[in-house]
Formats: structure tokens, sequence, C-alpha cells
């Protein structure tokens, strides 16, 4: 016995507009803020919080969705610069839902009811989602989902995946449950088909006992699926192949899925660095001169041992790399060290050094500060009893 989850992705939009009773002819009905089965959903796959709203769009697309897509658009940009979705081939539009997150990040699915096998959409939308200005990044197909990631070839801030699967080939199909000692016979929309119910249940001699579902309006906790299609359950294997088999009863359809992340097209920056107050540097530490002014400790290690002593000691500053170095070189040659040797690495200088008479061995590494690339970063590293490391 067994619990597994089902958390297929499509169709998601024909879940909703089943389970909401779908859009009217009233505008308020068409485009509203979503609750219930919609912010629940928006809840299991975007982790949201109090700060995002989900808008739902029954047969429509977002009406921002163009400058989304196109951040500057205005009414003179020309209709071939204009970035769109493929729409795939006889594809009818139904529905979509926007999410939209407290740091500006935009969610956008689009749901598609297609003509055809899924395998032949697949290829379609394979080289579709590969011309400009989309690019193929990735994909995976079984017998029951395909799914390929794209992302924009002109913004580097867009990016997503197109889910494909077939679809029940009639508006509706059976679903034959065991519900408190009776049997029932539910009347399923073909937008609604079990594996996107977000249903979860464990596997039984007699079927598969729903243990927990999204939407209750159709399975409920509790209900023991024996049949879909007409075709007998009894283990996750035997539900796949029997939605399959609806899938291919008749004139083939496919539910076509896309899912878009669009960051804020005038997105924060990043925070500049802030330089900490200076940490302390051990009284034993061999070469002060290595402290030069402008230079702000921020790391520092040390270990005393009968074998010798280590010290590593890390800095930043807003000087030159090029004057870091040359003052150490003036500075060694003060202090009687033996420069042993000036390596240039990238934008970066590596110095090796040593003093013959106490033993001691360093390094020098200066190169760009990797949280600030305004700032450079100094590790000089001392070692006596042996080498560097």
């Amino acid at each position: 016995m067994r619990e597994r989850p089902l958390l297929f992705l499509v169709p998601l939009l024909m879940l909703v507009a089943a389970c909401s009773g779908g859009g009217g002819d009233d505008e308020e009905d068409a485009t509203v803020l979503v609750g219930g089965v919609a912010d629940r959903y928006l809840r299991l796959f975007e982790g949201g919080d109090f700060g995002t709203s989900v808008f739902y769009f029954d047969r429509e697309l977002p009406p921002d969705l163009a400058e989304l897509l196109n951040p500057g658009l205005t009414a003179d940009t020309p209709e071939e610069d204009i970035v769109a979705i493929p729409v795939p081939p006889e594809g009818v539009l139904v529905g979509s839902y926007q999410v939209r997150r407290r740091d500006g990040t935009q969610h956008i699915w689009l749901s598609y009811d297609v003509p055809g096998f899924d395998t032949e959409v697949e290829s379609v939308l394979s080289r579709l989602m590969n011309e400009t200005p989309w690019q193929v990044t990735g994909g995976q197909s079984n017998e029951l989902l395909s799914a390929i990631s794209f992302q924009s070839t002109v913004s580097g801030d867009i990016e997503g995946f197109v889910a494909m699967q077939a679809l029940p080939s009639t508006p509706t199909y059976t679903v034959a449950v065991e519900r408190e000692g009776q049997s029932l016979e539910l009347e399923v929309p073909r937008g609604a088909s079990v594996p996107e119910l977000d249903m979860r249940f464990r596997e039984l001699s007699g079927g598969l006992e729903v243990t927990d579902v999204l939407a209750d309006e159709l399975l409920q906790e509790g209900d023991l699926i024996v049949a879909v299609g007409g075709l007998p359950v009894a283990s996750e294997r035997d539900l796949f192949k029997a939605y399959r088999e609806v899938a291919a009863s008749g004139d083939p359809r496919t539910s076509v899925l896309y899912r878009l992340q669009i960051a804020p097209s005038s997105a924060a920056a990043e925070p500049v660095f802030a330089i900490p107050p200076a940490r302390p540097v051990p009284d034993r530490f061999p070469a002060d001169f290595f402290l030069l002014d402008g230079l702000t400790v921020v790391d520092v290690s040390w270990s005393v041992q009968p074998a010798g002593e280590l010290y590593q000691i890390t800095m930043v500053t807003e000087r030159s790399a090029f004057d870091v170095a040359e003052e150490y070189r003036t500075a060694l040659e003060e202090a009687g060290w033996e420069l042993t040797s000036d390596e240039a690495q990238g934008f970066g200088t590596v110095l090796n050094f040593a003093d013959e008479p106490s033993g001691l061995l360093g390094i020098a590494d200066i190169d760009q500060f990797p949280e600030d690339d305004s700032l450079n970063a100094v590790t000089v590293q001392i070692q006596s009893g042996g080498g560097t490391n």
C-alpha cells in the first residue's frame, strides 16, 4: 500500500473553469480575482502569500501580456518586432491566469485546446518555440505528459515551459467510484481529468482510495476509484492506462499549457556591498606591513600549533589591484623579505614571498571582490614551519 500525489499541471485552467463554474457574459465574471479553487492552485504551484494576487481570464489573454513581453511597447512599434507567444495551430484559447507577486515577478498561464495527437502537437511546438525570439532549453516526454522549457532570446527576464497532454476525445467521460457503500458513476468534464485534480491516493486491493483532493466538486476524500472511462482501475498504472485510452477513443485532442515567468522590467538594482567595520588582527601576526591604508580586514583566521603558525587575512578595498600589488612589492623589499614570484592572473596579481631568517612563507592574492565588482579583495596567507597551502 502506498500513497502517491498526482500533481499534473495540464490542463490546469480547464479544471479551474470547470470547478468555478466557468465564465459568463458579464464582464465581472470574465475578469475576476479568483478565490476558492484557483486560489488553492496558486498556493500549490506558486507558493503564494498575502502579497500575491491571481486573476483569471475566461477565453482571453491577460490584457497586459503584450506590454509584459515587450517592455517599452508603443503604438509605433512595428508589428514584426512585437514578441508574442506562438498559438498552437487551430488551438482554441480556453483561458489564462496571471499571478502577480509582491516582488514584481509575474507568472502567466495560457491554456489551449488543440486538435490532434499530443505527439504531433509536441513536434510543432518544439519547432515554434525554437524560433526567434524564443529558444528551447530542454524537454521531457512520456506517455502522459510532454514539456518543453524555453527562454526569450531578446530578454533575459522571460523564461517558461509549455506542457502538452492528450485530452479525452469526448466532452465528458465517466469515473466510477464507491462512496460510503454506494456505487457512483461521475460524469467528468474533459478538462477535469482525474490526474489534474491534485488527487492523492493509496492503492488498495479494490481500487484507488482518494486520500485528498483539491477540488471536492467531483471526487471526494474516501472515494474508491474503480474505473475510468469504463476501464477497471486498481493501480496507478491502470489509472494512467485508462486515461490514455479515454484520450485515444475518438478524434484526438491535446491540451497545451504555457507557463511564463517574467521578471520586473525595472528590477531593483542589487544592493551594493557595504564594507563592515574592520576585524581585529592577532597581535602575533608577523607582517603588519600588509595592512595598508585603505584596506579593511573583513575575515581573519589563524592557527598556532607546535608544527608552526598559519594566518589568513582577507581585506577589501576601493583601491586598484595594480596599486595594492605595487605597494606590497615595495613593502616586502623594505622589510627585507624576498619576492619569490610575481604573476598576473586575469585582472589580478598573485605574489609569493618568503622571509628566510624567520622561516616564514606566504602568498598575497589580489583580485576583484566577487560580491561587488567595484571593490578588490586581498587575501594574505602566511605560514611558518612549512609551505603555504
